[in-house]
């Protein structure tokens, strides 16, 4: 489920649906490297969007990230929710299954869980680089910039002048066996270029 308030339009070129497409299937992949399980990632859906989305599947994190192009610094933000990287964090915190669930029983992120999901958020920037290099775009430089709680129904927060266009992918991303849930990738107006 996704709100619908300001979809300016599906965006119709297969370009740009293949690069949406392989940075989720990059971000992935190094993902499942780190938490050393599958992350499979389907029903990728992509729109161009002239708000910041925001996802209804409780608190999320948002990694955030500059796309570094031509000159130019626009930002972005890749959303997964709380339980999820809090397992991502826990596991590269070489933590067992039932010290992650007692952490995401807690729901808090600080002290070393804290920096393991930072780090997380430097994956995710890599992933996104590489997905970048990949589509053609080998001068784009991506930086991550941090990581912030959201909660349900409100974007997350990013330095964007409202109105400008987005570029917005939805995934449903399972973590191993478990159940799986709704990624948020928003993307700058800068990687309009993928593709084209």
């Amino acid at each position: 489920m996704h709100d619908e308030g300001s979809l300016v339009g599906t965006i119709s070129t297969t370009e740009k649906n293949l690069g949406i497409g392989e940075m989720f299937r990059r971000i992935g992949g190094d993902l499942s490297m780190l938490c050393d399980r599958e992350i499979e990632i389907s029903e990728i859906t992509f729109e161009e969007r002239s708000d910041r989305p925001s996802s209804h599947e409780g608190v999320n994190i948002s990694f955030r990230f500059a796309l570094v192009m031509g000159g130019g610094v626009e930002h972005g933000a890749l959303m997964i929710p709380l339980a999820e990287s809090i397992s991502l964090g826990g596991n590269l915190m070489m933590a067992g299954p039932a010290q992650i669930a007692e952490l995401q029983e807690r729901g808090e992120v600080d002290g070393p869980l804290r920096e393991a999901i930072l780090e997380v958020g430097a994956f995710v920037a890599g992933a996104i680089q590489s997905a970048a290099e990949a589509l053609g775009l080998p001068e784009a430089r991506v930086e991550f910039e941090g990581c912030q709680g959201v909660p349900p129904a409100v974007p997350p927060r990013l330095d964007y002048k409202e109105g400008a266009r987005l570029l917005v992918g939805r995934a449903s991303l399972r973590m191993g066996d478990a159940a799986p849930v709704q990624a948020v990738l928003v993307l700058p107006r800068l990687a309009m270029n993928v593709g084209a």
